[in-house]
């Protein structure tokens, strides 16, 4: 049977050395392999069709490449190290033939079968197997089953070494080179009985049946031992293929984020669960002077005050957002961070020193979690706002200093509208013109005090603690804005019982109930109702102010707090207003240890709660905590 284009093993994969002796092939006659060059970072897989780099092209997965088949023969000594195990047996045994029966050396036939199988031997060393198809090497175990053949047909019982080739045929040459090896194997055992001309005997039954039914069990079984084991092969290169370009994928995407991050002006620092340091970018490393590398445990540079390792830079104190506060080792981000806490944009100030500027930083940090929801680190992110925190101070500066150099002119005009409207000569006329300029100069007066106060909250609200009922102050602020209210067809009702005793700085919470009950007032539609209630809860003083009135757009309330900020709705208006209302409010409540929230909808007005500790009950809530 011709085996023209036979793959060795039936799928041209390769098979151990150590198969030689047992007539399998070894590692020099194995089918060429196909070496897949590794995918560089650069070229990501599914680049050339177009697909976004670093990301695995979808549909159909492309199987692995397999091995080509090969179109040359075998290496020039695989063949002879398949030959090697009956080369052997047959040297082993002439010599026992020249020891005891040399006179077998008579028989021609015996002769032949030494011969061929020489010949075969001389075949596998000669023959350069490497330029030549493979399937010719087929030669040499049929040779090699020739030649017991003629062994056997002169009396010589060596049929059992017909395993040898048959093992070699069914290892290499796959289906067809068990047919065929069975085949010429049965042959060889039967001799020129297959002609009809020899007497059969019962001792000729093992050899001419059995051993043929023999043969083919151990090639069907060598056959399909290989093909499972081709098939593992084939599945660990289609998986090794994978790997490679998973791994090279992997790879592309990591120099991706590295650059992407390198480039970002936003200092990012990864953490892995132990807290240690698996990234910092170039942003970072600048700000920092390199005072964090990767591998080093956050928690202890953050006890090292950001010191470096070779303590060649001095130490990074860090303070909270009033830049006054020095942060504890445990308090600094990183520490944080690293203990499994979240850091939503918070400001801290770094000083690095004598003689350099201190840097003013917003952090936020996220932690990390793996599918099975065990922690995986954290990322850090550090904005730089130190032109920004310094361009805000020059402008509250300018302002402040404005307002000063204002507000002494102003009081004098003031003074003087006063004085001029209690001459009783005026006539009506130029009465009420002096009205009109005193309560726009007042107007403008309050305006001027308003960023006088903002400008001093800026670097912390000074208040006292003195023993207080805050019922008498809300009714105060009531009564106040009460005549206002009426004239612009606004009811405002008082709902208070119990005393409410706090401790606090009596002007400056006069001052936040004010500015609340004004906004409530001055954005109620004529008909609108402004409720106010006052009444302890639990360890706490709760005041809220309800109002019917125009409402907050909900893209606009988380701003309202803001200084200077001012509702969309309401810049369009003709209601006048600083935007420090609301924000002087909370600074002040937060001294106090309590809180303000807002809560709106637009059309159907805005309720304002503010909440303060009884006197001689600590409050949990602090202001601007550096965590």
């Amino acid at each position: 049977m011709p085996l023209h284009g036979v793959v060795p093993g039936g799928t041209g994969t390769t098979a151990g050395a150590d198969d030689g002796p047992q007539g399998g092939p070894s590692a020099d006659t194995a089918a060429p392999r196909t070496t897949q060059a590794p995918s560089t970072a650069e070229t990501p897989p599914g680049a050339e069709a177009g697909v976004a780099p670093g990301r695995a092209p979808r549909g159909p997965a492309t199987p692995a490449r397999r091995p080509e088949v090969p179109t040359a023969g075998e290496g020039h000594l695989s063949v002879f190290l398949r030959q090697l195990p009956f080369t052997g047996v047959t040297l082993a045994i002439l010599a026992g033939v020249l020891v005891y029966a040399p006179t077998m050396l008579d028989d021609s036939t015996f002769l032949a079968a030494f011969a061929v199988a020489g010949s075969a031997v001389a075949l596998s060393v000669l023959v350069p197997w490497r330029r030549l198809p493979v399937w010719l090497s087929a030669a040499v175990p049929l040779l090699d089953m020739l030649a017991i053949g003629l062994a056997v047909e002169s009396g010589f019982r060596v049929s059992m070494l017909l395993v040898l080739p048959v093992l070699w045929m069914a290892t290499v040459f796959g289906a067809a080179g068990v047919v065929v090896a069975v085949a010429v194997g049965t042959l060889a055992a039967w001799g020129t009985r297959v002609l009809g001309t020899a007497h059969f005997d019962g001792d000729d039954i093992p050899r001419l049946f059995i051993l043929p039914l023999v043969l083919l069990a151990v090639a069907l079984y060598v056959h399909l031992a290989e093909r499972r084991s081709a098939a593992r092969r084939d599945l660990l290169a289609r998986q090794s293929s994978l790997v490679e370009e998973i791994l090279a994928d992997a790879r592309y995407n990591e120099r991706l984020l590295q650059s992407i991050l390198n480039t970002v002006d936003v200092g990012v620092v990864a953490l892995d669960a132990d807290g240690r340091v698996t990234l910092v970018n170039r942003a970072y490393t600048t700000a920092t002077q390199g005072r964090l590398r990767v591998g080093d445990d956050a928690r202890e540079r953050a006890r090292a005050r950001g010191e470096s390792p070779d303590r060649r830079r001095g130490p990074v104190t860090t303070y909270a957002a009033d830049g006054q506060s020095p942060l504890r080792p445990d308090e600094s981000p990183l520490a944080r961070a690293a203990g499994g806490r979240d850091i939503e944009r918070e400001l801290i100030w770094w000083d690095f020193g004598p003689g350099l500027a201190r840097r003013a930083y917003r952090v936020s940090a996220n932690q990390l979690q793996r599918a099975d929801g065990r922690p995986a680190g954290a990322v850090v992110v550090y904005q730089d706002l130190t032109s920004e925190m310094a361009a805000l101070a020059e402008r509250e500066d300018f302002v402040s200093a404005v307002s000063h150099e204002v507000r002494t002119p102003l009081t004098s005009v003031v003074g003087y509208l006063e004085l001029a409207a209690e001459d009783p000569s005026l006539p009506p006329v130029v009465r009420e013109h002096l009205a009109v300029a005193e309560r726009n100069a007042e107007r403008i007066q309050g305006i001027v005090e308003a960023l006088l106060d903002a400008a001093t909250v800026r670097e912390r609200v000074e208040i006292c603690h003195d023993p207080l009922d805050l019922r008498d102050v809300v009714a105060e602020a009531v009564e106040d804005h009460r005549p206002r209210a009426t004239a612009g067809g606004v009811v405002v009702e008082l709902h208070d019982g119990m005393p409410l005793p706090v401790d606090g700085d009596r002007l400056r919470l006069a001052q936040v109930v004010a500015n609340v009950l004004s906004n409530a007032v001055k954005y109620s539609r004529a008909g609108g109702r402004v409720d106010v209630v006052a009444e302890p809860v639990d360890d706490e003083v709760v005041v809220r102010v309800a109002d019917t009135g125009i409402g907050i757009a909900p893209e606009d309330q988380a701003r309202l707090f803001t200084r200077f900020y001012r509702a969309a709705a309401v810049r369009r208006g003709d209601v006048p207003g600083t935007g420090l209302g609301l924000h002087l409010a909370r600074e002040i409540v937060e001294a106090h240890g309590g809180t303000i929230a807002l809560r709106s909808a637009l059309g159907e007005g805005t309720e304002v709660t503010i909440v303060l500790p009884l006197a001689g009950r600590p409050s949990a809530r602090r202001a601007g905590g550096a965590g």
